[in-house]
């Protein structure tokens, strides 16, 4: 498997439960999913983005089921997780389990990237697909976070606000709602979990520190390895991400770090399809979504690598379609 293949890839175990899910609803897979059965499956330790939504879609359609993701969320168990599952069912709290995510949940799926911030009073965690990808994708990681959760907390507890990028027909929402326990809302910019800030604190039911503690060194090496596999995209991705000043990230500069000249950087993302235009561009438009309303817009577009305000709000209409007030009003 190539390196541009490893970045959309998922763990053999998040993808093996979906093949019991469906044998438990007497659904035969078959030479529907012939792929996974042969040898190279079976010495494989990830699988493909494009597998998981054809065994996903498969089961929707033999199922008859249009929340086929959702339902098959709701029975996600530790051991679907691999290492993480145990390392999150082992930490002291939420806050915790949280941070683990954040930190791991490329060993389980390296088909998104997990987002976290505070807003007052409120926790929100954000899932951001690297690829348009299907409903089922989204319903069945969106739905298995809130399960996992209840499964190893203390007592019962509910988002305030769920947001899915995938659409809902009026149907879908009422059910959803009904087990999230609050409104859920299809069609929107990011999949988003809200809900109380308050609820980080509450204790896990299994909380084991010793144990916690030697699953994350044992997280910490299979990430390393993981990430002998990415890409060039990948890397500058995380850089970005931890950059404070866009500005500073010129290619050439990045190109250095990385000790390739601009060059090789630029013809290694061609072969990813991609550009360094294109990463900053998105890097950009992320920090443009969180951090609008939180800082003076002049200080907002120096962060971001604008000259000038005006540039930013350019930029800002070709992303969004609206200027940043209009955008801000309308969140």
């Amino acid at each position: 498997m190539s390196k541009c293949d490893m970045e959309n890839t998922l763990d053999k175990n998040y993808f093996s439960s979906v093949l019991l899910y469906l044998e438990r609803q007497g659904v035969t897979c078959g030479d529907a999913v012939a792929p996974t059965r042969g040898a190279e499956f079976e010495q494989a330790a990830r699988v493909g983005l494009a597998e998981y939504e054809q065994v996903l879609q498969f089961g929707a359609q033999q199922t008859c089921d249009p929340l086929f993701g959702f339902h098959l969320g709701q029975q996600i168990q530790s051991a679907d997780y691999g290492v993480l599952g145990y390392l999150v069912e082992n930490c002291e709290n939420l806050n915790q389990a949280l941070m683990a995510l954040l930190r791991y949940d490329q060993l389980v799926a390296s088909i998104g990237q997990a987002k976290f911030h505070h807003q007052g009073d409120w926790a929100v965690l954000d899932w951001l697909p690297n690829l348009q990808t299907t409903r089922h994708v989204i319903l069945r990681n969106m739905t298995g976070w809130v399960a996992m959760v209840r499964a190893l907390l203390t007592q019962p507890v509910a988002p305030e606000h769920v947001s899915l990028t995938c659409s809902l027909n009026a149907n879908e929402a009422s059910q959803l709602a009904h087990w999230f326990g609050c409104r859920v809302v299809g069609s929107q910019p990011h999949n988003q979990i809200k809900f109380p800030r308050a609820y980080l604190s509450l204790p896990f039911r299994r909380a084991n520190s010793v144990m916690h503690e030697a699953l994350q060194r044992l997280s910490d090496k299979a990430l390393v390895q993981l990430q002998q596999h990415h890409t060039l995209a990948t890397q500058i991705r995380i850089m970005l991400a931890a950059s404070a000043d866009l500005g500073q990230c010129q290619l050439d500069a990045v190109a250095g770090v990385l000790n390739k000249s601009v060059r090789q950087v630029q013809r290694q993302l061609k072969q990813c399809h991609t550009s360094y235009s294109q990463l900053l561009t998105e890097e950009r438009m992320r920090r443009a979504e969180n951090l609008l309303g939180t800082l003076p817009l002049a200080e907002l577009a120096r962060e971001l690598g604008f000259n000038e305000q005006a540039a930013f709000n350019k930029a800002f209409k070709r992303w969004f379609g609206v200027s940043p007030g209009k955008y801000h009003k309308r969140s």
